[in-house]
Parts: structure tokens; C-alpha cells; sequence
């Protein structure tokens, strides 16, 4: 749990690094970051729980690996809430004139588009989609990095 709270910090602090030199880095390019601290996260967060129980089962592996995801995805969720409507508050709006600008040029017409890309185009949402797919991928790595350590990484362990 510490793990997953330091790793969602330090992601955060370098999101907010990147804006402050004036280079924020645009909705999901960011992504990657993330994919690679979630499978750091449950990565050793299943390396701990072999460490105090050399036992535990792949349901235990799971659900550890699982929490400390969620827990990740939980801080990032409130981030990234917090950074689009406080630290980057225009992000929403110049994307928006792009979209809008690209749509009036391929000939649709402005006042229908403007209310259904400002509709979607909102920190809330987006940190809403980032929320979950964090969690969806935290799951799908704490099954696969569990399978790992249950059934291959267990042998090598002293």
C-alpha cells in the first residue's frame, strides 16, 4: 500500500514537473507512465507478500496485487481531478477549439458539435476514464504478475 501511495506521488510530481518547464505532456501520452508504475506497483507488492509468506496462495497474490493497483489508480484519479481543474485549467478548452476547428472543417456545423465535445471534454471525465482504466489494467497485471510469481518467480525466492 506505501508502495502503490509513493509510486502514484512520485508520478504525480513528475506530471507537475514536466508542466512547470513548459512541457506538459497531452492526455493519454501520459498513459504509459502509468501502464509501467502499475506493473512496478503489484510487481513488488507481490514480491513483499512472498516475502512475509512463502506460502501464499495465487488468490493472496492476486488480491494484494489488485489493492495496491487500486489504491494507484484511486490517487491518480483524485490528481489528475485536482491538476485539470487547478494547475492546467485551460488543457479542456484548447482542445476543445481543435476539435471544434477540425470538425467545422470537415463541414460540420459548429453550434451542434461545440455542446457534445464541451459535454465529453471535462477534468471529471477524464480523470473518471483514467480511473478506470487504471483499474482495468491493475487487474489484468495483478492476474498476470501473480500467475508469474505463483508459478515461476516462487522457486527462486531463498
Amino acid at each position: 500500500m506505501v508502495l502503490a501511495l509513493l509510486t502514484a506521488f512520485a508520478v504525480a510530481a513528475l506530471r507537475y514537473i514536466l508542466f512547470t518547464i513548459g512541457s506538459p505532456v497531452e492526455g493519454t501520452d501520459f498513459m504509459l507512465v502509468h501502464f509501467l508504475a502499475i506493473v512496478t506497483v503489484v510487481y513488488f507488492t507481490d514480491m513483499q507478500v512472498l516475502r512475509r509468506d512463502r506460502d501464499a496462495g495465487f488468490p493472496d497474490l492476486v488480491r494484494e496485487g489488485f489493492k495496491s493497483a487500486s489504491v494507484y489508480a484511486l490517487v491518480m484519479m483524485a490528481f489528475l481531478w485536482f491538476y485539470y481543474n487547478r494547475i492546467e485549467n485551460d488543457a479542456f478548452e484548447l482542445r476543445i477549439e481543435r476539435m471544434v476547428a477540425a470538425g467545422v472543417l470537415e463541414g460540420q456545423p459548429e453550434n451542434i458539435i461545440r455542446p457534445r465535445i464541451t459535454k465529453f471534454f471535462t477534468p471529471f471525465n477524464y480523470a473518471s476514464i483514467s480511473f478506470f482504466a487504471l483499474l482495468a489494467t491493475g487487474a489484468a497485471n495483478a492476474l498476470i504478475i501473480g500467475a508469474i510469481h505463483h508459478k515461476i518467480l516462487r522457486r527462486f525466492r531463498p
